[in-house]
Parts: structure tokens; C-alpha cells; sequence
């Protein structure tokens, strides 16, 4: 073998290892079904302080849950009968040891019960409570430390954080929420709020408006885990949060007001901080959407119209790091993919189409949502910016496959109500995207880098799936640093998981 042939060799398999999946756990785990399996749904709580795992498989008439160290050695396993139907949504966890705490609740949001497993003596007992929220809604549940915690919010915007506790929740801190008007032009950075005169009724603002965040019993914030890609659908929401350890971000698009909200929420010190982020402007008219996204300690902002885009990078204190623009009759200078079109066409069973006019890229995401996504990739940041088209119904474009609620039954979707990782949430919502975007990638500061196209740590869990048979109770989870996909077999009945 000369030297030519021995380097590609040693490359393709420096290649090919850098990529390898590897089995870190395989294990039997018997249903007592014979010749129908039951379908099942998995859920992974994962211990921060400890590293340790926990597994929840789901069906309709058992609960599987089994411990493992920061290894994949396990720890123990504990069997017991689902919940009563009424029961159907997961909204979080809390750990202690060896103690997990699960929180169930009714649609909508009345009755909880606290599912407690013991996995040192392998018993679990439940806790039920009513809670009654008066004139709040609901908005999301956030683990820190092992803890959980839930936000809430009323339409007189005080906003409120609690703790679970062993009988129900406790109220932490509430904020009553200011809608600053002086600074619309510049930047005043973040502003402390203080629960002061929460009563006066003249100081209650429309900023957290009805239409965005008070439209139903169910959540209309979408959790976002930058640490992995994101779909357009995802990022093109108009409320969405933000966990980077104990810091919350939540950003609301004001379009009314031509700024995103942004707040800091931290659940050490229980202080919550406010900004407002003027919208980029257009060099020929306005624009027409808006939208942002958080990315490390900046500020992504996206506007766009059927004539030009922008994006500019911002820091938290709201100085503009960089800018990017797109012009309606000249090519994109900053892509490193084609433009992209993801779902249905109009040509039967094809599913992806290119194209590189930028008209017609911006005709058609400006008659839609907009939206930019980035992540780590390497010593880069890859970014994803386009948009979709909301599919009637309001479904956002998303594909529709079989989930479950706690009790075991069956509903269409991802359902929001029932608790779903964040990352799972966006490889569910990567594999299913229906939007219209290109790729790029940028060096730490947001300069341009052109860089060859590959396959995603998303992608790679796409074409490993292809080889899998009788899969069922399908997560994606980080752990210990490292993407993981989780499965279970059901002609073999064994759980795996493939660390991506």
C-alpha cells in the first residue's frame, strides 16, 4: 500500500470515528407481552448533581422506571400501575438522592399529583393537591439544582415564581411587571423590578399581552435548548425560554412596539431584570416581520421583508456587534448551503427542494414567520435563518405522530402540556420542519466563515434511525456533555442508548 492510499485510509477512519455512535447501554427490560406489544412512551430525568439517570417508559397498563449511574450502571428499577386518566400531563421533576419527585397534572391545571419513587426501598406513593391558580396562567415549569419550579403570570402582569414542596407549591417570589416606555429609542439595559405596589392598578401594563401569552389553558412559550439545532417553526415563535443554569431568558416579539421584551429571570437570587431591543430597520422601507433569538450572552434580531433582510448581533447591554443584509436582487453572500425548502412540495413524494433566487427566498418567508436559530459547532457558530408557513389549524407547520400522556393513553402531536426535554423538543421538531431556510457559519465574531456543509448531530440520529426496527419510547437527551438517543425494542425488549 503506497503513502496516498494509507493517508485516505487513516482519514476516512479518523472520519468515520469522529462520528461513530457507541451503545452505552443495552438491557432487557421484560413487558410480559407476547405476540402484541404495547406501545410506549419514554421519559429521562436526569440527576445534575450526581450524573445519575432515570428512565420512564410508559404504556397502558405499566410504568417501567429504572436507575442508572452517571455510567449507565443500574442503580435499581421499580414497576408500578399508571395514573388515573384524568392525570395526563407530566410538568416536571424534582430529585433528592435517590428519592424522584414527578409532577402530574389534570389539562387544566386544577389537580396535581406528586408521583414519589424510592428507589432505595422500591416503593412509590402518590400525593394529590389542588391548586388553584385565580386569575394566573400557567406558563412553564423550569428544573434547576433538582428543583422544580413554575412560572406564572397574571394579565395584570405580576409575574410569579414557586417552588414544589411536598404537598404542593410554594411561593417564592412575584414580580410586578412595568412596561417602561422611556428609552423606546435607546437601549436602557436591564432594569431591575421590585414587587412594590403590586395593587396600584395604574401601574399594570399590557406587556404581557393577552393574545400572546394569555390565549389558553396551555403554555404559549416555547423552551429552546441552543446546545443542539433548532427548527424554524421553533424559533419563529413569538414568546420563547431561555435556561442556561440558573438563568431563565424569556423574550417576547412586541411587534406593536417594534422591540423584542427581554427578561433575566435568576433562580439563585430570585431578582428578575428587564430590556427592551429596538428592531433593525430597513434600508429601503420597513419591515414587515420580526423576530429574535438568544444565543449565549447576545441578542440575534431578524427583519425582513419581500425587498431585503437584516440580522444584527447584540449584546446584552444593547451595543450592535455586527450586522448582516440581503438585498432583493443580489445573490446572498453569507450562505454556505443552498436555500432550502423542507416539507411538502408540489412534487409528490419529494419532500426538499433548492433553489438560489433570493427573491423569491424573501417573498416567501416574509409572507409567513421568521425566524434565525445557532448553535456550537466546533469553534464555529452554525446559524439557520428562514421561515414557514402556518399550517391551518395552527399545528406551525409541525408533522403529527402518536405521543402519550402520563395514564398511557394516546393523543396526536407533541402534546404541549406534557413534558417533553427541550432537547427532544427540538429533534422532534428538526425531523418534522416544513420552512423555507439556508445554513451558514460564523467565527466568535459573527464574521462570515465559508464552511463546507455536513450532516448535524440531528442528522445523524435521522440516518441511524433508519436501521432500527420495532422502535418504540423514543427520547434525545444530553448527558454528561454528550448527545444520546434512547430507545426501546419491542420485538427484542430491550432499552437502548446510542450516544450520538
Amino acid at each position: 500500500m503506497n503513502f496516498n492510499s494509507t493517508f485516505l485510509l487513516l482519514l476516512s477512519l479518523s472520519f468515520f470515528t469522529c462520528f461513530a455512535q457507541k451503545e452505552v447501554l443495552s438491557l432487557q427490560i421484560d413487558d410480559n407481552t407476547a405476540m402484541l406489544p404495547r406501545k410506549k412512551e419514554a421519559f429521562t430525568f436526569l440527576d445534575a448533581k450526581s450524573g445519575d439517570l432515570a428512565v420512564m417508559m410508559i404504556d397502558q397498563k405499566m410504568v417501567f422506571v429504572n436507575l442508572f449511574d452517571k455510567n449507565f450502571k443500574e442503580k435499581s428499577a421499580v414497576t408500578f400501575d399508571p395514573l388515573a386518566s384524568k392525570y395526563e400531563n407530566i410538568l416536571g421533576y424534582e430529585i433528592a438522592g435517590n428519592m424522584y419527585k414527578i409532577l402530574a397534572s389534570n389539562n387544566s391545571k386544577s389537580k396535581f399529583v406528586i408521583i414519589k419513587i424510592d428507589f432505595d426501598s422500591k416503593k412509590v406513593s402518590e400525593e394529590e393537591f389542588k391548586f388553584d391558580f385565580d386569575d394566573e396562567k400557567y406558563l412553564e415549569t423550569i428544573n434547576y439544582n433538582n428543583k422544580l419550579f413554575l412560572f406564572s403570570a397574571t394579565k395584570g402582569n405580576v409575574f410569579t415564581i414557586r417552588e414544589l414542596v411536598t404537598d404542593g407549591f410554594n411561593t417564592l417570589k412575584s414580580f410586578q411587571i412595568e412596561n417602561r416606555k422611556q428609552g423606546f429609542f435607546e437601549l436602557v439595559g436591564l432594569e431591575p423590578i421590585t414587587f412594590d405596589q403590586v395593587d396600584n392598578e395604574t401601574r399594570k401594563q399590557k406587556l404581557l399581552k393577552r393574545d400572546q401569552l394569555f390565549g389558553s389553558l396551555k403554555s404559549n412559550i416555547t423552551k429552546i435548548d441552543t446546545r443542539v439545532p433548532n427548527a424554524i417553526e421553533q424559533t419563529a415563535s413569538n414568546n420563547k425560554l431561555y435556561q442556561k443554569d440558573n438563568l431563565v431568558y424569556i423574550t417576547i416579539e412586541d411587534d406593536e412596539n417594534l422591540h423584542t421584551i427581554f427578561y433575566k429571570i435568576d433562580l439563585e437570587s430570585l431578582s428578575m431584570e428587564q430590556a427592551f431591543y429596538e428592531y433593525p430597520k430597513g434600508r429601503v422601507a420597513d419591515f414587515k416581520k420580526y423576530n429574535s433569538f438568544i444565543f449565549e450572552d447576545k441578542i440575534l434580531q431578524l427583519g425582513s421583508s419581500n425587498n431585503e433582510m437584516k440580522i444584527i448581533v447584540k449584546s446584552f447591554t444593547g451595543e450592535s456587534l455586527k450586522e448582516h443584509y440581503i438585498e432583493v436582487n443580489q445573490p446572498i453572500k453569507f450562505k454556505n448551503s443552498p436555500i432550502i425548502q423542507d416539507g411538502q412540495t408540489f412534487v409528490p413524494l419529494v419532500n426538499r427542494r433548492e433553489m438560489e433566487e433570493t427573491p423569491k427566498y424573501l417573498r416567501k418567508i416574509s409572507s409567513g414567520k421568521i425566524g434565525v436559530t445557532a448553535y456550537k459547532d466546533g469553534d464555529l457558530y452554525a446559524f439557520t435563518i428562514g421561515g414557514y408557513h402556518e399550517a391551518s389549524g395552527g399545528s406551525g407547520g409541525m408533522m403529527m405522530v402518536g405521543d402519550y400522556g402520563y395514564n398511557g393513553s394516546t393523543t396526536a402531536g407533541v402534546p404541549t402540556g406534557v413534558y417533553q426535554n427541550p432537547t427532544y423538543y427540538s429533534f422532534y421538531g428538526y425531523s418534522s420542519t416544513r420552512s423555507i431556510f439556508f445554513n451558514t457559519h460564523f467565527d466568535s465574531d459573527f464574521n462570515y466563515v465559508p464552511h463546507e456543509e455536513s450532516d448535524n448531530i440531528f442528522d445523524r440520529i435521522k440516518e441511524y434511525k433508519k436501521g432500527i426496527q420495532y422502535e418504540s419510547a423514543e427520547d434525545v437527551f444530553i448527558h454528561e456533555g454528550k448527545v444520546c438517543f434512547l430507545y426501546y425494542n419491542l420485538k427484542e425488549k430491550t432499552l437502548r442508548i446510542i450516544e450520538m
